[in-house]
């Protein structure tokens, strides 16, 4: 499969947050100037956020579902979806929606621009 971006995004307990997540990210996929995949990484959630995971890449093959053993951690769900990712650009991105994923598109672009490594720094966090 030939992808330009492949989006990795770790999940745990995140049931209640994954529609939404999809809802924001679908747009930004149909945004972006080549082809993409989701690819959702369970860390052993408990709250039945795996089924949602599957049912969303039944509705949209560009969802790929990941399900790890047990929970081992964000830094090793990470490594294994970047292990699963096939495109050329990989953005990381937590299932929360702390971070919006509409920046991506901004990342995308300086990508393109020829940058090797492009991140967001966040200004502030409310509450913080």
């Amino acid at each position: 499969m030939n992808l330009d971006y492949s989006f990795v995004i770790p999940i745990l307990n995140e049931r209640e947050t994954l529609e939404e997540l999809y809802r924001r990210l679908k747009p930004v996929m149909e945004a972006l100037d080549g082809p993409c995949e989701v690819v959702l990484v369970d860390d052993g959630s408990t709250d039945g956020s795996y089924e949602l995971m599957a049912k969303l890449h039944e509705r949209d093959p560009r969802v790929k579902a990941l399900r790890l053993s047990r929970n081992f951690g964000h830094q090793i769900a990470l490594s294994a979806g970047l292990d699963h990712a096939q495109g050329h650009a990989v953005i990381i991105m937590d299932g929360d929606l702390q971070d919006p994923p509409e920046v991506a598109l901004e990342l995308a672009d300086r990508w393109r621009e020829g940058y090797d490594v492009v991140y967001a720094v966040r200004d502030e966090r409310a509450g913080e």
